[in-house]
């Protein structure tokens, strides 16, 4: 009932948001890695993100660090940048939509999320600061080298490096923002924007912190619809369906990269002066 007089022209331009958040999101890896060392070319960096990606739909928020970490360690990115460069990269991510959901909470106080326990989240925003910081990132990298004897060429970047690439997420959370509104809006013309704004970020951030949850399904929703201030039935309709649409986009995204691979790996072979098994 609730999708029966869904305007096709906002799931359009949702798609479209959609689509240049998770490009932009792609694309800012990339500065993670030169914050690391020499940073690849950005479409194969894009290409390694979605294909890596679609490891966040296992169980376990490991999978896609396993993913777009080995991606990258086998297009030539030394394992000691790869890896930590996906985390550095998740880290900045949530912390960037913590950072847009405190910005948005004092311009909607009237309207304040009818959530405290979502609210609460916020409080990882400074935490997150914190934990960049490089003194704490060495600590951290000692403890691993100490109880491992691994991590000792990890490099440590510096803070306002490293708070710069948050920043440098927030234009893939107001499109994120803008899609879900989208969503909204083609179901409800009175879809409150900054109180959605508040809820996807909020949500995103509750889904990514439950680890054991394949891409936070059913947290990421749950939290939405308490955040949203919408009716139940619309709000868990609008978190289903913009779950729906970024799992499109992931799914898109991961089969260009795969076709990327495999036009590159035709052109190498077919290289002259190259034999195939070369």
């Amino acid at each position: 009932d609730e999708i029966t007089d869904a305007e096709p022209a906002w799931i359009a331009a949702a798609a479209l948001s959609a689509t240049a958040a998770m490009a932009w999101i792609a694309s800012c890896w990339q500065r993670v890695l030169g914050l690391l060392g020499p940073a690849p070319e950005r479409g194969r960096t894009m290409a390694w993100y979605f294909a890596g990606e679609i490891g966040k739909y296992v169980p376990g928020t490991v999978w896609p660090v396993l993913g777009r970490g080995e991606l990258a360690r086998r297009g030539g990115v030394p394992r000691h940048r790869a890896y930590p460069s996906v985390a550095l990269s998740l880290a900045a991510l949530y912390l960037a939509a913590l950072a847009l959901a405190a910005a948005l909470v004092p311009l909607d106080l009237a309207k304040q999320s009818e959530s405290p326990g979502a609210l609460a989240l916020l409080a990882l925003l400074p935490i997150g600061l914190v934990a960049l910081h490089p003194r704490v990132l060495t600590a951290a990298k000692d403890l691993l080298v100490r109880f491992t004897g691994r991590g000792a060429d990890i490099a440590v970047p510096p803070w306002r490096a490293t708070v710069g690439v948050v920043a440098s997420y927030l234009p893939a959370w107001l499109g994120i923002w803008a899609a879900t509104w989208c969503v909204a809006r083609a179901l409800d013309p009175g879809a409150p924007l900054l109180r959605i704004g508040i809820a996807t970020a909020l949500s995103w951030t509750a889904g990514f912190a439950a680890v054991p949850v394949p891409a936070g399904a059913g947290v990421r929703e749950a939290v939405f619809v308490a955040a949203s201030g919408l009716p139940v039935g619309l709000g868990a309709t609008v978190a289903v369906g913009s779950r729906l649409l970024f799992l499109l986009v992931d799914v898109a995204g991961a089969g260009v990269a795969a076709l990327q691979a495999s036009t590159t790996v035709s052109s190498r072979i077919r290289r002259p002066g190259r034999s195939p098994g070369s």
